[in-house]
């Protein structure tokens, strides 16, 4: 899928063990449906490199302490999926197919022979005693259109998803964030006080193996890749050698723990080193609050006095609620609007409220990193923030999908989010399949630095620098 292809796949260690979609959405009742979060495809979809290694890598023993010990923890127990009676399989399919009639985006739904559908996929339905082939078919029925947005979700994945959004979920890991890269897995985020934290694993650390098994080998891992071999029941254990820096690999025993998804989700903020200027994550705009998140985390920054500038990552924003999105932009811009959401029946202007800039912040120049995983809600923010004058990007272009979904809830609590409408600027530019483009291109593997030496954040150092002088001139 377009989408897809050209991102560079980050997937959590901790994923669920259920195998449940992890970007969760709100509901909205049908026929009233509300804007929701506009997110990519579900992260178990997303493929993962594949390499063949010739060799296991050479490990140099190092003292480790003892081994620990595993416990096993317990999960929440998922939902059961209850059966559902054939009328109501039925009637969901109905209000599903005539939806996506009515309401989809694209007239002509992306090439699809969406009449056809209907004659194809009733008798199937109607067939469909087990709940599990039931919703199987409303996801491929969905998946049909083929747009990295649009999708059918069971009431397993909608409790799972709202439970993300609460901050409720958990999933059994290790709790780090990896990036698939040629040589291997890097680590680039880790959840506070993890097991692969509290093990002496670090950002930018290597996994070149688990449990013996090359990291690259990906077909020895069987469909679920190399972080299906990592993920696990909470209390046993994963063996895994890391390598950190150029140092001789090491062998790491890590005992999986239920790790919350909010861990992941924070909004982090600190001071450069060496600089007056602030940094601030966003790494979703699928966090409840997270506009008030954001303003907590630059008010840290005050404390210690005004900001010479302020740096806004969404490089790996997939996206979010809309209006969390523009409350966030409300903190450094009051009011305008950054331009418009378009369907068949739809035209919403996307105006940003007023009365809710921050103190400390007037005049304070702004970059946004953005890159090919900036998405959706985070590709809208960034484009708001360039059109209104509040900000400069730094970075690469943005994904180009920024259709907006729409949520219909049904009795059985399942769900369909389906993309209604699509971002356009003020201009009337689009930005599907486009992206958002920066004010200065910076391309680099950024995960693989510090922080301070980050070529895109010096980059917009230098951009804030600029903006001050040309500040101070006038």
């Amino acid at each position: 899928m377009r989408y897809l292809r050209r991102r560079i796949v980050i997937l959590l260690v901790a994923l669920i063990l259920s195998g449940c979609d992890r970007l969760p959405w709100p509901t909205a009742r049908a026929p009233e449906p509300t804007p929701s979060a506009t997110v990519p495809a579900p992260a178990p979809t997303r493929v993962v490199p594949t390499a063949t290694a010739t060799s296991t890598p050479t490990v140099t023993p190092s003292p480790t302490p003892a081994p620990p010990t595993p416990t096993f923890v317990p999960l929440e127990p998922t939902p059961t999926l209850a059966p559902v009676a054939a009328e109501l399989r039925t009637a969901i399919f109905e209000r599903v197919w005539t939806t996506v009639r009515d309401s989809y985006v694209y007239a002509d739904y992306r090439g699809v022979d969406w009449e056809a559908t209907r004659a194809e996929f009733a008798p199937r339905v109607a067939a469909a005693d087990d709940p599990t082939v039931f919703y199987a078919l409303m996801r491929e029925l969905i998946a049909r259109l083929a747009d990295d947005h649009s999708r059918f979700e069971s009431p397993q994945e909608v409790a799972a998803q709202q439970a993300e959004y609460k901050g409720e979920y958990r999933y059994g890991g290790i709790g780090a964030q990896i990036r698939t890269v040629d040589e291997g897995g890097l680590v680039t985020v880790l959840a506070p006080d993890g097991p692969a934290s509290r093990a002496g694993i670090r950002p930018r650390d290597l996994i070149l193996a688990i449990d013996g098994i090359p990291f690259t080998a990906t077909a020895a891992f069987g469909p679920d890749g190399p972080i299906g071999a990592v993920r696990g029941e909470p209390g046993t254990v994963v063996r895994l050698t890391v390598q950190t820096g150029q140092a001789p690999p090491r062998e790491v025993e890590v005992v999986r723990e239920p790790i919350s998804a909010d861990a992941f989700n924070q909004v982090r903020a600190q001071l450069l080193p060496g600089q007056v200027v602030g940094y601030v994550e966003i790494p979703s705009f699928y966090v409840e609050d997270v506009d008030t998140k954001v303003q907590a985390a630059v008010e840290t920054l005050l404390v210690s006095g005004p900001l010479e500038g302020l740096i806004l990552d969404v490089r790996t924003n997939s996206g979010g609620y809309v209006h969390l999105m523009r409350n966030t932009i409300a903190l450094f811009h009051d009011g305008g609007s950054i331009g418009s959401t378009r369907g068949r029946a739809i035209n919403e202007d996307q105006a940003i409220p007023t009365g809710k800039t921050m103190p400390g912040m007037d005049g304070v120049p702004i970059v946004v990193l953005i890159g090919p995983d900036s998405a959706s809600a985070a590709e809208m923010f960034a484009g708001g923030m360039q059109v209104l004058g509040r900000a400069q990007l730094v970075g690469l272009p943005s994904a180009g999908n920024t259709e907006n979904l729409y949520s219909y809830s049904y009795d059985d609590g399942s769900r369909l989010l389906l993309a209604t409408v699509a971002f356009q600027l003020p201009d009337g530019t689009l930005i599907e399949d486009r992206g958002v483009l920066p004010d200065r291109y910076v391309e680099a593997d950024w995960w693989r630095f510090p922080l301070e030496s980050d070529p895109q954040v010096v980059a917009a150092l230098d951009v804030i620098a600029g903006s001050r002088e040309v500040r101070s001139a006038r």
